[in-house]
């Protein structure tokens, strides 16, 4: 998506754009920004710069991010959002997942988030996948914006996790 498609859009010109190793930084200042959004137990500390690096643009690639930026004088001047997501593969086939969509809140209602969810959407269908998901809090004003794209509630999935503690009693039999 160029800068040029969403100055017409948006009331600050602004650009979405896949990013690099050198982004992480800024990334990484995005996802502490997140962090108190986040309502995941267990989560007491933040992947590294490094491991975005690693696992972002090492040998194999677990994740792509996309970042948005303000747009000044037609060069970004200011991450203020980003998604991250990856292609998943199910028995209902392919699926692009975002695991996170955020936008900083003083930047929020001004149409960004569905700049960036128009653009996974996009990415999806070109790439075949039978749906876009990720997972959200219900109570959050965040499930009201997602249901405003068309987006219907699967209140009939759990989501389980096994911690690292999880994996490791699994792998020794301890559970």
């Amino acid at each position: 998506m160029s800068v040029k498609d969403l100055k017409e859009t948006m009331a600050e010109p602004v650009r979405l754009r896949e990013a690099t190793a050198e982004d992480m930084p800024a990334v990484s200042g995005l996802l502490k920004a997140f962090l108190p959004f986040v309502e995941e137990p267990g989560l007491h500390e933040m992947v590294t710069t490094e491991d975005l690096i690693r696992d972002g643009f090492g040998d194999r690639r677990y994740f792509t991010i996309l970042l948005l930026e303000l747009v000044k004088d037609g060069e970004a001047a200011l991450a203020i959002g980003y998604t991250m997501y990856f292609y998943k593969y199910s028995y209902g086939g392919r699926s692009l997942y975002m695991e996170a969509i955020f936008v900083l809140p003083e930047h929020h209602r001004k149409g960004y988030g569905k700049v960036i969810m128009r653009h996974l959407a996009k990415l999806a269908l070109e790439n075949h996948c039978r749906s876009l998901t990720w997972q959200g809090v219900l109570d959050r004003p965040s499930a009201n914006f997602y249901r405003s794209l068309g987006a219907k509630d699967r209140s009939d999935v759990s989501d389980f996790q096994l911690d690292v503690e999880g994996m490791m009693g699994l792998i020794e039999g301890a559970t």
